[in-house]
């Protein structure tokens, strides 16, 4: 089969029973049909040669959603010798707080390519291997959240905001929550596991917190390597954001939103096409925090950068991704990164949360 190589071998530790795998070449690449216990979480583990036989590389981990299931390695094509293990991996019970999706393991590559419209220079490519899954939020932290766990909601755009030079913009607690420094974004993160700890949900060793920087642009591209996870452009309808902003002159090389298209204010969350992983406003509505400092990449590839120790740029300065409501196409793309100073509120700044195991 081209050279692949299917090897079962006893598994670490199977806490129930042990998955089989059974594999097929499909359009040049490796296919892995798994058949095991529906709802088990599985890793999917290769090396290229047996000995030593403890340097197995995690491809994937997910959670089994029928029995047989077909999962395709599309890592590399299926020209060389590639061994394959499947195992049931035993994790803590967890209990997520509503529209957390699953985001698993992997090697990417971070940053843009030289190439590309409108890049920065300090969106240098490397190659980021993210060693554990994690959960993360579908959506940004709305207004509804946060008051219910910081009991305050700071957002400009809640209520009537005539008598500070705004509008009356109602109440809409599915707004997301803005106006929010970095410390306000992880107090409440520290908030919420706490609470949810007391109750039970998730267990001391598992933590709510803001996304690394590399864990962010993973979960945005998801999968894709185009500027943004709609592809080359981003068009009218693709997400909230205001392409009529003149900062470059108009023009940034990609597809704006016609002029009156942007709502020039935050929108419910939910409301445009999500990415691959069935996340929500990757790109436009909010900025989102990041727990990185701001700073240079580094030149090689890396293990679960948590980023540097100390801000790159004064005055200190967090990483915000995604781009805003207020905000011209370039800066919505994947691999977009702003310093903001970590005490700054802004209407146009909020974040997500990520549920994972402490570091």
């Amino acid at each position: 089969m081209m050279g692949l190589t299917l090897l079962a071998v006893a598994p670490r530790a199977y806490p129930q029973t042990p998955v089989v795998l059974g594999i097929k070449l499909y359009a040049g690449y490796a296919g892995l049909s798994i058949t095991g216990a529906v709802g088990d979480l599985c890793s999917i583990e290769c090396v290229t040669d047996l000995p030593p036989t403890n340097n197995w590389l995690s491809l994937t981990n997910f959670v089994l959603p029928s029995s047989p299931y077909l999962w395709m390695d599309t890592t590399v094509p299926a020209t060389g010798r590639r061994f394959y293990r499947a195992v049931t991996v035993a994790v803590t019970p967890v209990t997520p707080v509503t529209n957390m999706l699953w985001i698993p393991p992997v090697t990417f590559t971070m940053g843009s390519p030289t190439n590309e419209l409108e890049r920065d220079s300090d969106e240098i490519q490397h190659d980021v291997t993210l060693t554990k899954g994690f959960y993360m939020g579908k959506f940004d932290v709305i207004q509804g959240e946060y008051q219910a766990v910081m009991g305050s909601n700071p957002s400009w755009f809640n209520g009537d905001r005539t008598a500070q030079g705004g509008q009356d913009f109602g109440v809409d607690l599915n707004r997301p929550v803005e106006q929010v420094s970095w410390f306000d974004a992880t107090n409440y993160c520290d908030q919420l596991t706490q609470q949810e700890q007391a109750a039970g949900r998730i267990p001391t060793n598992w933590v709510y917190r803001l996304p690394t920087e590399s864990e962010w642009e993973y979960a945005c591209r998801a999968g894709t390597d185009t500027p943004f996870y709609y592809g080359q452009d981003l068009l009218s309808g693709m997400a909230n954001f205001d392409g009529t902003l003149e900062y470059l002159g108009g023009i940034d090389g990609y597809t704006n939103n016609p002029s009156g298209t942007s709502l020039d204010q935050t929108t419910t969350v939910g409301n445009y096409q999500p990415n691959a992983f069935g996340l929500y406003d990757m790109c436009g509505n909010i900025w989102e925090w990041c727990q990185d400092w701001y700073g240079d990449y580094p030149t090689g590839s890396v293990t679960d950068p948590q980023g540097p120790p100390l801000s790159s740029v004064a005055p200190p300065s967090r990483v915000v991704r995604g781009g805003a409501y207020n905000i011209e196409a370039d800066h919505c793309r994947s691999a977009r990164r702003t310093p903001i100073h970590d005490v700054a509120l802004r209407t146009n700044v909020g974040f997500r949360v990520v549920l994972a195991q402490s570091q």
